[in-house]
């Protein structure tokens, strides 16, 4: 049994898992979207790409590969727009999920000419709640996913001024058709929105290049509408469908290594990150949550580039990024002395176990060998 078949069979015995548990492995309702101008704001769908309901967010993404994106996505609009929404669990800081990566954010960047290190990207930030006093309401504190470029986030929580009367060039929008219905308050000419700003050098430009380039390393991370969502079944990144029978609950909660180039393997692609990144915003200590409820994102991106309008995140999904099972040979979601045991067992058998062995085999062939005793003991210490 391949690797890749390994990955297939227990993807689905774990999306079974949390059918059977009611949980829906993608967002599942929106709490607040308060997009700020811009130019698709007042849209309700252009050409079937980007459009203002929110509920777009919601469920599965509908990938478009390396060179879309996505296909059903919701616009945050300028500097400051943002949507919260809400899963119907708890996201948890899962000791299983690939390479520590715990959720992924959807939107519709691209790589330009296909090349993996540079992204037609409108990045956002996002910030993460825990539902601590469990009324579903999202009124405790957030945290930061600082990623790789808010090293200050006192200092770089600024706000943005905007000003109804669009021939006045003091304030934006230039374009009266930029302003989101009711986005001015009863009465008021002028309004603020506030977001961690991310800098110009790097996100400022239509095409997002990464700093690493050339090295197999990524230099942004941590940050939404960043990554491509690639096709469907799209296991290796090339815009070509693999597998026509996996589903989106399958292919798109596989986290990709968001600290290397390119998108892993088995991968849908999209913005993954670790709840451990997570940080007070405050104080920029850690925050050591267990996991979240809630989750938001904001254009984070200051700039309006001529003909190609302002930098604006869209949306198209949030996952729960799925564990990986590899090396969890007795299927209790734990890497421990009693997968030992399990592997010991495999080993002693007469090589016909098939499936019974997969979750501990990591060669080509059907036959389980002292070398798959590697991924079980390394997973012992935590995750790759």
């Amino acid at each position: 049994m391949s690797n890749m078949m390994i990955k297939i069979f227990m993807l689905t015995v774990v999306t079974w898992v949390q059918v059977l548990s009611g949980e829906e492995p993608f967002a599942v309702s929106v709490i607040d979207y308060s997009p700020a101008p811009g130019q698709f704001v007042n849209d309700m769908n252009d050409d079937g790409f980007v459009i203002n309901d929110p509920l777009a967010a919601i469920g599965a993404p509908d990938g478009g590969g390396t060179r879309d994106g996505a296909l059903d996505v919701v616009t945050l609009g300028g500097f400051g727009g943002s949507i919260t929404l809400a899963f119907d669990h708890l996201v948890e800081d899962h000791p299983l999920n690939p390479y520590g990566m715990d959720a992924i954010v959807f939107g519709n960047a691209w790589w330009v000419i296909g090349d993996v290190n540079r992204h037609w990207a409108e990045c956002g930030t996002i910030e993460i709640s825990l539902d601590v006093n469990k009324n579903s309401i999202a009124d405790d504190p957030w945290y930061l996913i600082p990623g790789s470029h808010i090293d200050q986030p006192v200092s770089q929580f600024v706000s943005q001024t905007w000003d109804n009367n669009t021939s006045d060039t003091t304030y934006p929008p230039a374009d009266a058709s930029w302003i989101p219905l009711g986005f001015f308050p009863s009465g008021e000419s002028m309004a603020t929105t506030s977001a961690y700003v991310l800098p110009l050098n790097v996100f400022g430009n239509t095409t997002v290049v990464n700093p690493l380039s050339g090295t197999g390393r990524e230099g942004v991370f941590g940050y939404a509408d960043y990554m491509p969502t690639l096709f469907l079944g799209d296991l290796d990144g090339d815009d070509f469908v693999d597998n026509f029978m996996v589903t989106p609950e399958e292919f798109y909660t596989v986290a990709d290594n968001p600290l290397f180039s390119g998108i892993s393997e088995g991968s849908g692609g999209g913005d993954a990150f670790d709840i451990a990144w997570a940080i007070d915003p405050i104080s920029s200590e850690f925050a050591m949550l267990p996991g979240f409820h809630f989750l938001r994102i904001t254009t984070g991106v200051n700039a309006v580039l001529g003909p190609f309008g302002e930098k604006s995140v869209e949306v198209d999904a949030v996952a729960d990024a799925r564990p990986d099972l590899t090396g969890d040979a007795d299927g209790d979601v734990d890497i421990d002395l009693h997968d030992i045991s399990f592997l010991l067992a495999c080993l002693s058998d007469d090589g016909s176990s098939g499936v019974a062995c997969a979750p501990v085999e990591e060669n080509l062939a059907r036959i389980v060998e002292p070398f798959d005793a590697i991924p079980v003991t390394m997973r012992m210490t935590g995750p790759r």
